[in-house]
């Protein structure tokens, strides 16, 4: 009896084993199957409505109460063709790099824009890459929390992609290079609303 238990707790760890192994090296190497392509150009609060239009979306309102505005279009193929992609863009000139406001998504012309979230499950993001340390909880003074982060959501698929929106705060500085000073994540979201894995795309002006 006692080595049909013994056998019994040795599989549960090697079963659970693996199982952190393979997750490990989902978080490290998860979105090295998806080929992406970022391009991004700054605007105006003004100018914002046809930088939109200049991209193939309807134009939204202009920003009177924000700073620079930043549109992305963003094109990938590659797996993985469940849950959903989220994406967050990142002042890098910081340290460490913080969040950028987000304003919406549209994942073509015909699609309808949706706006900006954040969850409790987006905490994983801080805690498996350094570079998203910024992504944390904020803690205040009362010792609660506040995650007044914001990302953009887009389907994912074998291809697919889409338009994004950013802007900095009315008191931010402004960048004249943003493909260089800004961090673009790309996150997997699972169909549970876990995420799975995050990378760096590369920005193009």
């Amino acid at each position: 009896m006692l080595v049909v238990v013994a056998v019994v707790v040795v599989a549960v760890v090697v079963v659970v084993w693996l199982r952190d192994r393979q997750r490990d090296d989902e978080w490290a190497h998860g979105g090295d199957g998806v080929d992406i392509t970022a391009r991004i150009q700054a605007t105006t609060p003004r100018d914002y409505p046809d930088a939109l239009r200049a991209v193939g979306v309807p134009p939204e309102p202009a920003y009177p109460r924000v700073g620079q505005v930043f549109v992305v279009e963003v094109s990938w193929s590659g797996a993985p063709s469940s849950g959903g992609y989220a994406f967050v863009l990142l002042d890098g000139r910081l340290s460490p790099a913080e969040p950028l406001g987000a304003s919406g998504s549209w994942e073509g012309p015909d699609g309808e824009g949706e706006g900006a979230h954040w969850n409790g499950s987006y905490e994983a993001l801080s805690e498996h890459y350094p570079w998203l340390a910024g992504t944390a909880s904020v803690r205040n003074a009362d010792g609660s929390y506040s995650m007044d982060h914001q990302a953009l959501s887009l389907p994912p698929g074998a291809e697919g992609g889409g338009v994004l929106s950013f802007f900095l705060p009315k008191d931010g500085i402004a960048t004249s290079h943003p493909d260089q000073d800004l961090v673009l994540a790309l996150v997997h979201i699972d169909d549970g609303g876990e995420v799975r894995w995050a990378r760096k795309v590369p920005l193009e002006s």
